[in-house]
């Protein structure tokens, strides 16, 4: 039973409330139908319906019925499939103004056809229609009783409202309608083009991309199509597949890479900024040698020690690495290794490595000896400084006595 219920949470699905007609506003005494669209899991129960977040009904089918509408049924609304999640809230308005504007219930994205309309009270015929967004007029751009727009755009989202006039039994009234928020949400983000190495490979290295994008949950059906440039020409697509590979890229690779991520009918098209990729030629290592000071490599215990790595190649990028025989430790990675005071434990053999893309080349190996101080050197240093001590000593020692003498006489 655990296992069962641990299933039916991970698969549920978000239940979708819609409405038919699909405006968010209507008159008293119209009818307006919801229906909830969700798992539809056999033998789980009836459809939940709320409004303004309380419970107010169950249905054996996934449609509830609103007949001769009220004011009071103006508010919030959402519902509940069997073996679904609640759904979207969907506000639904009913109006007793003289002229309002019908906007779509749902959620409208890029590329779907956004649809708006200016009706009257009691289905009275309203002339001389005009429609606004944000304030400014816009009907030059509709002529047409309904504001049709057949690919939305996000730049579309506005305040919108309309007027027109009322031809009403005894007279013709002008009348504005309430504004309304229309919002026109983002279906994809826009593509960012992310490199999976270098945007200055070696030649003959791989050169792998991807095309970024992220589809609103809403829309997760949505199929999407990529495509790839360089230089504003198409290298691959429109592909379902967003990422895009050489897998040995050359000198003539180079250039400005983008891509496009846009829908199948191309009604929602995005593009990502450029990115500039350079191709380097890699060298060709002809020589590698290795110079050390002191010369013949031979340091008194101490003293600092330099091993220098020389390379003899054509134009490019090299590394370098410094090792000692029987050690896989890399000791440093310039083209100096240095030791500033050379003790007995670093005498041994040092070479060092020349690397370029997938081709190394390794220096002849070097000894280095560090020599300890004798202790002869000790005694050579030592012996004059002794004798002199104790030369000052006895000098002392006769000085005393001389005056030690003289006072014996004087008495």
């Amino acid at each position: 039973m655990v296992g069962s219920t641990a299933l039916l949470l991970v698969t549920a699905q978000t239940s979708l409330l819609t409405l038919d007609p699909p405006w968010s506003m209507i008159f008293p005494g119209e009818s307006v139908t919801l229906t909830c669209q969700g798992s539809h899991l056999s033998g789980q129960g009836s459809t939940a319906w709320y409004h303004n977040d309380k419970l107010f009904a169950h249905t054996d089918t996934d449609t509830y019925r609103i007949t001769n509408a009220k004011h009071k049924q103006t508010g919030k609304y959402q519902c509940q499939s069997p073996g679904s999640m609640h759904s979207n809230s969907v506000t639904l308005t009913v109006s007793y103004d003289w002229i309002i504007l019908q906007v779509p219930s749902y959620m409208v994205f890029e590329g779907d056809p956004l649809h708006m309309r200016c009706r009257g009270w009691n289905n009275w015929s309203v002339s001389m229609v005009r429609y606004y967004k944000d304030g400014a007029d816009i009907t030059a751009q509709y002529a047409s009783p309904e504001l049709s727009i057949p690919q939305a755009q996000t730049h579309h989202s506005g305040r919108y409202h309309c007027t027109g006039q009322i031809n009403s039994i005894s007279s013709l009234i002008k009348r504005e309608s309430r504004v309304l928020h229309v919002s026109v949400q983002e279906l994809f983000s826009s593509p960012v083009l992310s490199m999976d190495n270098s945007t200055e490979p070696l030649e003959g290295s791989p050169l792998n991309m991807s095309c970024v994008t992220h589809l609103s949950p809403h829309k997760s059906h949505t199929r999407l199509q990529y495509l790839f440039y360089r230089n504003g020409t198409v290298l691959q697509g429109p592909k379902s597949f967003l990422k895009y590979s050489v897998p040995a890229v050359g000198l003539a690779e180079s250039g400005s890479y983008s891509c496009e991520v846009r829908t199948e009918t191309s009604s929602v098209q995005k593009w990502s900024p450029q990115i500039p990729i350079t191709v380097k030629r890699v060298p060709i290592i002809f020589e590698v040698s290795l110079e050390v000071q002191p010369h013949g490599g031979q340091v008194k215990e101490g003293e600092r020690l330099v091993l220098s790595c020389l390379v003899v190649a054509s134009a490019g990028p090299i590394s370098f690495s410094w090792h000692r025989e029987g050690s896989a430790q890399v000791l440093g990675k310039d083209t100096h290794y240095v030791i500033p005071s050379a003790q007995g434990s670093d005498t041994g053999l040092y070479y060092c490595t020349a690397s370029s893309g997938n081709a190394a080349a390794q220096s002849p190996q070097v000894q280095v000896t560090v020599m300890g101080v004798p202790p002869l050197f000790y005694c050579h240093i030592r012996a004059p400084l002794l004798m002199a001590g104790l030369g000052t000593l006895l000098a002392g020692v006769v000085a005393v006595h001389v005056l030690a003498r003289a006072e014996q006489r004087r008495d």
